[in-house]
C-alpha cells in the first residue's frame, strides 16, 4: 500500500496569503497527481483567521484535533511577529515539528522556529526585511543566516525566502521525496516557472575540465573553511579525472546550463568495505557541489537522484564512505538518512562508511 504523507499548514492572524497557499497548492497538486500526499490546515483554535491581504480562512483543524503531520509547513506574515508571544502555539509547533519527517517554514514562519529552539546548528532564511530581527533571535555561533537565496535545505529542516520562494522550496521537497519528474510536472500544472530543475547526465570527455573545477573547489573549501587537508588539490588533474570516469560511471549536474555538481557510481568497493563489499550496493563517490550552490539543496537531489539509479539497476542499498575527521561532513550524511557500518583505518587516515536503502519514496526514479 502507498504511504499517504500528512501535511499540515499553520495558520495564525495576518498570515500572509502566498506563503501558505503557495506551498498547500504545491502539495495538494502532488497528492493529487500521486496519491500520496494529503493536505490540510490548523491554527491554534480551529477558527477563521484573517491573512494580511484581507481575506478569512477557516482552519481545517484547531491543534487539539490535529493529526500527526509527516510534513509540517509554518508560513509567515506581519503576524508572526504577534504569535512569537504566543507560547501556547509556539509549543505545539516544537512538539509537532519534533514529529514530523520534515519541516518547512517559509519567509517569517522562521521567527516562530526561532522562538520554538529549532534553529540551531543550522544554515537558514528568510525576507529579506527580516534578517536582522531573525540573527536577534538565535545564537550566531550556532545558526548561520543566509541572504540572498531562494531557500536552504538542511535535511529534515528545510527554509525559505519570502512569499514565492515558498514555491521553490516546496517544490524542491516534492522533488526529493517524489522524484524531478512529479515537482516538474506539479510545477506546469500550477504555471509556475520553476527554475530549479537539474539536468543530470552520464559525463563525457568534454566534462573533464568542468568535473576538474568542482573536485579543486571542493577541496579547497575543505581546506579554508573546514582546515583539513581532506583532498589535495593538485591530486585532481585532468588526466586523474579521466581514469575515474574510465573505471566508473561518473555524472554531472547542470542548472541552467552551467555544470553545478558531479558525483560517481560504483558497482563494489572490497579495497575499504572489505567482507562487507556487497553486489546489492552502488556505491556513491567523487560528490562535489559548486559552493555557489551550497544552500540550494543540490546535494541532497543529487544523493536521491543517485539512489533512484542505483535502484533502477536492481540494487537495495546506497552507500558511501566519509572522512573520518571532518565531522560536518558525517553529520550531513546522518541528516540524508545514511546509518553508520563502520570505520576503515588507512596510513593516517580513517573512513567512516554509510548506507541507506533504496526506493525510500514508490517513485523516486531519476527522470
Amino acid at each position: 500500500m502507498k504511504r499517504v504523507r500528512q501535511v499540515v499548514v499553520v495558520l495564525y492572524d495576518k498570515v500572509d496569503t502566498l506563503d501558505f497557499t503557495g506551498p498547500h497548492d504545491v502539495f495538494g497538486v502532488a497528492g493529487y497527481l500521486g496519491g500520496d500526499f494529503r493536505v490540510g490546515t490548523v491554527s491554534e483554535k480551529g477558527t477563521p483567521v484573517t491573512t494580511v491581504s484581507g481575506i478569512t480562512i477557516t482552519p481545517r483543524y484547531g491543534i487539539e484535533q490535529c493529526p500527526t503531520a509527516d510534513i509540517l509547513i509554518v508560513p509567515g506574515g506581519l503576524g508572526s511577529r504577534t504569535e512569537i508571544a504566543n507560547e501556547r502555539l509556539i509549543a505545539w509547533i516544537r512538539e509537532a515539528a519534533a514529529k514530523a519527517e520534515l519541516v518547512l517554514f517559509v519567509c517569517t514562519g522562521a521567527l516562530l522556529l526561532a522562538q520554538a529552539g529549532l534553529l540551531e546548528g543550522l544554515r537558514v532564511t528568510t525576507n529579506r526585511t527580516a534578517y536582522g530581527l531573525l540573527r536577534s533571535m538565535v545564537s550566531p555561533q550556532e545558526t548561520t543566516v543566509v541572504e540572498d537565496v531562494r531557500y536552504v535545505d538542511n535535511g529534515r529542516i528545510v527554509t525559505s525566502g519570502g512569499v514565492t520562494a515558498g514555491f521553490d522550496a516546496a517544490l524542491h521537497v516534492v522533488a526529493r521525496l517524489c522524484g524531478e519528474a512529479r515537482a516538474t510536472e506539479v510545477a506546469s500544472r500550477l504555471e509556475y516557472a520553476w527554475h530549479a530543475k537539474l539536468d543530470i547526465r552520464r559525463a563525457g570527455t568534454e566534462d573533464v575540465g568542468a568535473i576538474r573545477g568542482l573536485l579543486v573547489g571542493a577541496a579547497q573549501w575543505i581546506r579554508q573553511e573546514v582546515g583539513l587537508m581532506q583532498w589535495r588539490e593538485e591530486r585532481f588533474s585532468e588526466t586523474y579525472v579521466a581514469e575515474w570516469m574510465g573505471k566508473s560511471e561518473m555524472f554531472v549536474a547542470s542548472l541552467g546550463g552551467r555544470t553545478v555538481g558531479c558525483f560517481a557510481i560504483q558497482w563494489g568497493y572490497e579495497e575499504i568495505w572489505g567482507e562487507q563489499n556487497s553486489e546489492e550496493a552502488g556505491y556513491f563517490h567523487k560528490f562535489a557541489v559548486s559552493r555557489e550552490c551550497q544552500s540550494m539543496g543540490i546535494g541532497t537531489r543529487l544523493i536521491n537522484w543517485a539512489e533512484g539509479y542505483v535502484g533502477e539497476q536492481g540494487k537495495t542499498r546506497l552507500r558511501l564512505d566519509c572522512m573520518g575527521d571532518n565531522p560536518a561532513l558525517n553529520r550531513y550524511y546522518v541528516r540524508q538518512d545514511f546509518t553508520f557500518c563502520g570505520r576503515y583505518d588507512g596510513q593516517g587516515w580513517a573512513a567512516h562508511l554509510y548506507e541507506r536503502p533504496i526506493a525510500r519514496c514508490s517513485d523516486a526514479k531519476p527522470s
